[in-house]
């Protein structure tokens, strides 16, 4: 495959292509919206031994899982999407980069159960994990960038 693009030696670029790539290393949040590219964003991390930036990855992942549910609060799956939410919070409490009045504000909307609250503040959680991988993220620029 002439167009794919391998060149941190890992094995598991396969389907980069140097499009990808160049859309990869435009912007952080053309990473994250792409599931390759977020493959290919953990695996450079996991290579440069960034395992706090996989730790924000996995929460960053958690978040917009728990974003994109769909249900109401009246049937059990409700019940595990707050047990979920109750994780990410336990999850949330070991990455500093984190704001601690978002948490708790996440924790109290989690508390009364409301839903619309919560994904509010789902959304600035999201934001804050993107924000704090820019220093992985400029890392990764900067290793692919010039190829």
């Amino acid at each position: 495959m002439e167009n794919c693009f391998a060149a941190c030696g890992c094995d598991d670029f396969e389907g980069v292509t140097k499009a990808d790539l160049d859309r990869f290393t435009d912007k952080i949040e053309n990473v994250l919206n792409d599931e390759k590219g977020r493959k290919f964003f953990r695996n450079f991390m996991f290579t440069s031994k960034m395992k706090d930036g996989r730790k924000v990855l996995d929460f960053w992942e958690h978040t917009e899982r728990l974003l994109n549910y769909r249900g109401s609060t009246e049937n059990i799956s409700y019940r595990s999407y707050l047990r979920d939410i109750d994780r990410l919070i336990d999850e949330a409490e070991r990455i500093d980069e984190l704001d601690f009045a978002t948490m708790e504000r996440l924790a109290t909307a989690r508390e009364s159960e409301n839903q619309e609250e919560i994904v509010e503040i789902l959304r600035v959680l999201k934001s804050e994990a993107t924000k704090a991988l820019r220093r992985e993220y400029n890392a990764f620029r900067r290793q692919f960038i010039s190829k």
